[in-house]
C-alpha cells in the first residue's frame, strides 16, 4: 500500500473508478485514524485524518495537508442544516474510525465517532498519526468522570470549561464551570449556587427578587445616576439630626452617649 502510495501521487489515483468503489454492490472499507488538522477553510466541518495502513507516518512522503478531507458524521440531535445544530469537537489528536465513500480507492473518508483510551508514551510529533494533542500521558476520559461514567456526563473544553450532568442517586447536580473556577450549581434539593472565583458578580439589566434576601456579610448600595432611588414598603433606622424625614419609622432624634 505504502510503494502504491508513493508511485500514484501519494496516495491519489484520481483515475480509480472500479466496481469494488460503486456504494452499491462495491466493497466496504474502514479505517481507523488519527486527526492532524481541523482548520477546515471553507468552514465544512471537516478534517485531515491519517488512515492506518492506508497512509505512511512519513511525512516526506504524504504531508498533512495531502491528507483527503475527512467528513465528520454528527449525532441525531443535531440537525446539521441551516445554521441548526452543533460543529464538531474533534482536535489535532483525535483518535478516530470511519469508513471510506467510496470504498478501496479509500479519498473520501467519512469519520463516524472518536476513540478515547490512554496514551502510555507521547508520539513523535515529527511523525504522522500524530497532533497537537495528546500534550501529557494518561487516560483520554475527563478525570470527572472517572468511576462513575456511568451515572455522569461530563463536557471538557481544551481550555478547561465543564458542564457536568450528575445523576447519582441523591447527587443529582448541574453544574457548569469555568476555566477560573467561577460555577454555577444546581442542587439535588433545586438550590442555585453561584460562586465567583474572584468574589465578583455584575447584574445589568432590570432584576425582580421574589422572596427575602440574605446576606452574611454587609451589603452596600450604591448609585451614581442623577434620578432618585425608590425603596417600596421600606423601614430604616437613621441616626438623628442628619434628616428631617418625618417617617414614623425614621429615629430624628439625637444621639444619645450610653454612661
Amino acid at each position: 500500500m505504502y510503494e502504491e502510495c508513493t508511485l500514484k501521487g501519494k496516495g491519489f489515483d484520481m483515475s480509480m473508478n472500479r466496481e469494488a468503489d460503486q456504494f452499491v454492490g462495491g466493497s466496504f472499507a474502514w479505517f481507523t485514524g488519527v486527526v492532524e488538522d481541523i482548520v477546515d477553510t471553507e468552514n465544512l466541518g471537516r478534517v485531515k485524518v491519517r488512515c492506518f495502513g492506508y497512509h505512511t507516518d512519513d511525512k516526506a512522503i504524504i504531508k498533512t495537508e495531502d491528507l483527503p478531507w475527512a467528513t465528520v458524521m454528527g449525532p441525531t440531535t443535531s440537525a446539521g442544516v441551516q445554521g441548526i445544530g452543533s460543529n464538531h469537537r474533534l482536535l489535532s489528536g483525535s483518535w478516530v474510525v470511519g469508513f471510506f465513500r467510496d470504498g478501496p480507492s479509500a479519498q473520501d473518508p467519512l469519520i463516524i465517532g472518536s476513540i478515547a483510551s490512554q496514551t502510555e508514551e507521547l508520539p513523535d510529533k515529527s511523525l504522522g498519526f500524530s497532533g497537537d494533542y495528546p500534550a501529557r500521558t494518561g487516560l483520554d476520559l475527563p478525570f470527572q468522570a472517572w468511576n462513575k461514567a456511568h451515572d455522569t456526563h461530563i463536557h471538557v473544553t481544551p481550555s478547561g470549561h465543564v458542564i457536568e450532568l450528575d445523576d447519582t442517586t441523591d447527587q443529582e447536580i448541574i453544574q457548569v464551570t469555568h476555566m477560573s473556577g467561577t460555577y454555577v450549581r444546581l442542587h439535588q434539593d433545586g438550590t442555585i449556587e453561584l460562586n465567583s472565583s474572584n468574589n465578583t458578580v455584575n447584574i445589568v439589566g432590570n432584576t425582580t427578587v421574589t422572596g427575602t434576601i440574605r446576606a452574611s456579610d454587609e451589603i452596600t448600595a450604591k448609585y451614581t445616576g442623577e434620578e432618585s432611588v425608590t425603596l417600596t414598603g421600606h423601614t430604616h433606622l437613621q441616626t438623628g439630626g442628619t434628616s428631617g424625614d418625618s417617617d414614623a419609622n425614621v429615629d430624628t432624634a439625637s444621639p444619645t452617649a450610653e454612661t
